[in-house]
């Protein structure tokens, strides 16, 4: 096992549990942040009450991208970019299951609402890869936009949104059918996508135009466009969906949309060359990937500062949350 020190920046006093925001949600603090070290090949295990690297895992391929948890935290999924696959492993114990193929240099997976399969966005071959997770095996390939990096679905699991960054837009893919049926245009550079927890709107960001495109999904309209210069990447919505936050790459800041007003509300400076964010599920938390210091920052979101920062291998990039199994 190995740990990690904290550089503490600001200790902030008092604990407030949100109830009922989701199923996650058992006492505060009770989670992990897992962090894909790109160079290091590892993935390093952050328990979010110490705000400590308490393990480190080798899933066993080359370049691991970003994580995705099935919706009970029972197993992670880690997308190798240098190994066209992804890592399952069982959370609780850390350990391989299994490695299951996907496409040219695996970015993004995200597990369907239901638990049922791992969907798999793949850059390299610009496409998605869809995976029965009850037979660990693939059952569709579909053909996207280029450079697909990322995949979201809404909340009851019938859309999936892949934002393409090549070719600038989302792709919007029936479920059921594993067919699209819309392409939306996102901007150049299409990358960090969430959807709001009543399924209205989707948020993307446009790295390479610098704006955040913000998208009803009853219609696929834009209902606006945010300027921030600094190359927006990362994003992630708040679980009680008033706020998005959103990492800029070349401006080191972290920006926070107001998602009624739909406007930036406030810039957080933080790390060098940020990269991913993620959030607790009770929405006091917020991590982000820092590659140049080969750190993650710690936000406290009711103050919007960091508290901590915490050493993790070598070019940190892809972060998720699961509820911590020691707990």
């Amino acid at each position: 096992m190995k740990k990690g020190i904290v550089r503490p920046v600001l200790f902030v006093a008092g604990l407030t549990l949100v109830v009922g925001i989701t199923s996650w949600v058992g006492q505060a603090w009770a989670y992990e942040a897992w962090v894909t070290n790109q160079e290091d090949h590892t993935v390093a295990v952050i328990d979010t009450e110490t705000n400590r690297v308490i393990d480190t895992i080798k899933p066993g391929s080359k370049k691991p991208h970003n994580i995705a948890f099935t919706p009970d935290g029972v197993y992670a999924f880690i997308a190798n970019a240098g190994s066209n696959n992804v890592s399952m492993i069982e959370a609780k114990t850390r350990k391989l299951v299994a490695a299951l193929p996907a496409g040219t240099k695996a970015h993004g997976p995200a597990v369907t609402p239901d638990g049922r399969q791992l969907w798999v966005a793949n850059p390299g071959s610009n496409d998605v890869t869809v995976i029965d997770l009850e037979n660990r095996q693939t059952i569709e390939t579909i053909p996207v936009g280029k450079a697909p990096a990322l995949v979201v679905f809404d909340p009851k699991g019938a859309r999936a949104y892949v934002s393409n960054g090549g070719s600038g837009d989302v792709s919007v893919i029936d479920v059921t059918s594993r067919k699209i049926v819309a392409t939306i245009d996102a901007g150049k550079g299409a990358m960090g996508t969430d959807v709001t927890w009543d399924g209205k709107l989707l948020l993307v960001t446009a790295g390479d135009v610098d704006q955040i495109d913000v998208i009803h999904l009853m219609n696929h309209q834009i209902a606006a466009r945010i300027a921030r210069e600094g190359e927006p990447h990362g994003l992630v919505i708040s679980p009680d969906g008033k706020q998005a936050f959103v990492a800029n790459r070349k401006a080191n800041v972290v920006s926070v949309i107001d998602c009624k007003a739909l406007k930036i509300v406030k810039d957080i400076p933080v790390g060098k060359r940020i990269d991913i964010l993620t959030i607790t599920p009770d929405g006091r938390r917020l991590y982000v990937t820092s590659r140049d210091t080969n750190s993650v920052l710690a936000i406290d979101t009711l103050t919007d500062k960091v508290v901590a920062e915490i050493p993790t291998g070598k070019d940190p990039h892809g972060i998720a949350v699961r509820p911590a199994s020691h707990h």
